[in-house]
């Protein structure tokens, strides 16, 4: 009998931009996916859960990201994310922030649902310091794709 083995892999897209919405500064890296996450994908194949991954959150931690973290070492912020599928085994969670002061931003993970219902944490990532100003935009997206 032949053995498959899937693996769930990750990239996040980091962008700030500007006030009128223009490009700033873009920076990719590949990220880690949480033991919890993986557990929960296979709840989610079985039926077992139902909540989707649906939320972004952002950050100000700094601590390099483990398989066995559970949360974002320092929560700043979270929206609910847009999520598309893209053939042939990849989805892409991506939600946009505004932001009302100015602020430093070094790390991002998707999750099952708000912060307040201690939601499952698919994956994270922590990135060079991303500085954003009143009156701009931080843009997380996530491509996660099962090989």
């Amino acid at each position: 009998m032949k053995e498959e083995k899937l693996k769930i892999t990750g990239i996040c897209t980091i962008i700030i931009r500007d006030k009128d919405k223009r490009v700033i500064s873009i920076e990719r890296k590949k990220n880690v996916i949480t033991n919890a996450g993986k557990a929960y994908v296979a709840k989610l194949i079985g039926g077992i859960v139902t909540a989707p991954f649906s939320y972004i959150q952002i950050g100000t931690g700094t601590t390099t990201p483990s398989p066995s973290d559970t949360a974002l070492e320092s929560f700043y912020a979270e929206k609910q994310a847009t999520a598309m599928f893209i053939e042939p085994s990849s989805v892409l969670f991506s939600a946009m922030f505004e932001f009302t002061e100015s602020a430093n931003i070094t790390e991002s993970g998707v999750f099952s649902g708000p912060g307040a219902t201690s939601p499952v944490m698919l994956c994270r990532e922590v990135f060079g310091a991303k500085s954003v100003s009143a009156g701009q935009y931080l843009e997380v997206s996530w491509k996660v794709t099962i090989t």
